[in-house]
């Protein structure tokens, strides 16, 4: 019935495979990095009188190497693709169903969205969950998809509406103690350490925005509610021993914040100047779950038991109670320099001065510090929170009738002495093959401490090569 109704259709695709090493420039070991094997895109599409009919999707194989010897040559090209020392994953990135005409679009399935004005770190963004593995891959593949239905509405050729519901509460996906890796969780909680919240079970995320396009300028006005892709602290039991109180067993609880987001974003064109700018309130709550008679599961408090009689009951119930507002901004300058050469440049920030708390009883840590040390922002942009306020520059260069590219990639921390620098080269060795060569620095500031993100990237520097066939 459905294939009747269709007078034409047509099946699309396009996709690329892709082979790359990293190697740490301070010992040139290789980073065991998961990569695109890969990536496959599709459309089935069809139309009748009235409608445009699509199933569209993105599918994938994903590899990443378990281990890495240097052996002869062909036992080592070997290992490279042996299931026993590969983890191959398959996977849909996206796969939905859509229906156009000249009046609405509808959308069912698992959809990547892009939400913002600016490239690639707009605090508006924050509909799909992110895969941090990806942060560092040429094409942006950072995204989860979300099962989810949206509905756009073209009232006039100038104004768009835009509508979204999303069931379930998917989380970013952060590598936990992967030494190959820089970015890491500031905390591993275990599951009985996940507060139980009800409104979880069965979550429905929603937003929208309405977008008006002028003569040199496009606006947008967005809202987004939903629950934060990072666990949060939520408070702390803690238990003294009955027989000696120096000994205790602090019991840490983590949940997901609900935080709603309004955005507004602008695109103008001045000139030869292309300005974008996105930024976002967020409003959020750690909300009122009450864990004073949650019985604590760790394994600590059971063994101290037995050797120190530990009471059931915790001796402090510590709340931190995270509320209120912060807000992340992103600015984009584009520009076409001397001699063609591209200029991207962007400066953004955050603040969380309206973020209120409890402060933390000192005897859940031994020493004195403020709750709004350990808050940290559920939802923006991941690169907003690598330091408060920061600058990046991007330069491109073409030759050769664009078959050699030459980009340089900056990242300035305007609070603290942090950078990171990138330089790379490709060459499109035929039409649809490309080589790229890529070294990537990083310079922290060991007087910051292990905490400090640009220290954790300056270990990661590294040399990449990278092949990629196109199809």
């Amino acid at each position: 019935m459905f294939l009747s109704m269709i007078f034409n259709y047509d099946f699309d695709y396009s996709g690329y495979s892709n082979v790359y090493a990293i190697n740490k420039i301070s010992n040139q070991s290789l980073i065991k990095l998961p990569f695109r094997l890969l990536s496959y895109d599709f459309s089935i599409s069809g139309f009748n009188e009235l409608d445009n009919f699509s199933i569209k999707g993105k599918w994938g194989i994903e590899h990443q190497l378990k281990s890495f010897n240097k052996t002869k040559l062909p036992k080592m090209l070997y290992n490279l693709i042996d299931p026993d020392n590969v983890n191959y994953s398959i996977e849909f990135r996206e796969l939905y169903f859509s229906i156009l005409n000249s009046l609405a679009e509808l959308r069912i399935g698992k959809q990547i969205y892009a939400w913002g004005a600016v490239d690639a770190n707009s605090p508006i963004d924050i509909l799909n969950p992110i895969d941090y593995y990806y942060l560092f891959t040429d094409i942006d593949e950072t995204k989860i998809g979300r099962e989810s239905i949206a509905l756009d509405l073209f009232l006039s050729d100038n104004i768009k509406i835009h509508l979204l519901a999303m069931p379930n509460h998917i989380t970013n996906k952060i590598p936990n103690n992967d030494p190959d890796f820089p970015i890491t969780l500031p905390a591993s909680p275990q599951s009985y350490q996940m507060l139980k919240q009800s409104k979880l079970d069965k979550p429905i995320e929603f937003g929208g925005y309405i977008q008006a396009s002028l003569e040199n300028m496009d606006w947008t006005i967005s809202y987004f509610s939903g629950y934060d892709r990072n666990f949060n602290l939520y408070g702390a039991k803690v238990y003294f021993s009955d027989l000696n109180e120096t000994i205790t067993v602090t019991d840490t609880i983590f949940s997901y914040r609900k935080t709603d987001m309004i955005g507004l974003s602008n695109v103008s064109f001045v000139g030869d100047f292309t300005l974008r700018s996105d930024f976002a309130f967020f409003n959020t709550d750690d909300g009122d779950y009450n864990f004073d008679d949650r019985e604590y599961q760790g394994r600590d408090v059971l063994y101290f038991q037995d050797i120190l009689a530990f009471p059931d009951t915790a001796a402090i119930n510590q709340y931190f109670d995270f509320h209120g507002t912060y807000y992340q901004y992103s600015f984009q300058l584009e520009y076409g320099l001397p001699y063609g050469i591209d200029l991207v440049g962007q400066i953004f920030g955050y603040n969380s001065d309206g973020i209120k708390s409890n402060e933390i009883d000192i005897n859940i840590t031994n020493f004195e510090f403020s709750s709004s040390d350990v808050f940290f922002p559920g939802m923006g942009s991941s690169m907003a929170t690598l330091c408060e306020q920061g600058l990046i520059f991007n330069f491109t260069k073409t030759i050769l009738d664009d078959a050699i590219e030459f980009q340089s990639t900056h990242l300035f921390d305007l609070s603290d002495p942090g950078q990171l620098h990138q330089v790379k080269i490709a060459y499109d060795i035929i039409e649809d093959m490309n080589l790229s060569l890529l070294f990537y620095k990083g310079i922290g500031h060991r007087d910051k401490g292990p905490e400090y993100p640009f220290n954790t990237m300056e270990d990661f520097s590294h040399i990449r090569a990278q092949l990629k066939y196109f199809f």
